[in-house]
């Protein structure tokens, strides 16, 4: 296997990052939440679903650390029931407002 510098990996790298469009905007678009609160009346319990990722149409990816929970916040900030499942928990079909109201999502703090 061929050893190339670190040097010569790292601004390669950045290079095809460039060049692919896989840069990163320079600020998180407002009102996202790093996290969710939902509740599952099924089996009792509280889920916390944290921020994955958001996509190109503004759509915000939660998920669980034990994969139990997934949910999309739309970017008219509308948590979205799930496509291929029984919407199982209560936070699904309301806004990120009414949660946030609650006390049921956790906010990134920004800097001064």
């Amino acid at each position: 296997m061929p050893k190339f510098p670190l040097t010569l990996v790292a601004v390669s790298g950045v290079f095809l990052a460039i060049a692919t469009g896989t840069v990163a905007q320079t600020t998180a678009p407002p009102n996202v939440p790093v996290a969710v609160i939902c509740y599952s009346e099924q089996n009792q319990s509280w889920r916390f679903g944290y921020l994955n990722r958001i996509d190109q149409n503004g759509d915000a990816q939660y998920s669980s650390a034990d994969g139990k929970l997934g949910a999309t916040i739309s970017a008219k900030g509308v948590v979205l029931p799930p496509a291929n499942r029984p919407a199982a928990m209560d936070c699904y079909g309301k806004t990120v407002d009414e949660l946030r109201a609650n006390g049921r999502v956790m906010d990134f703090q920004r800097a001064r």
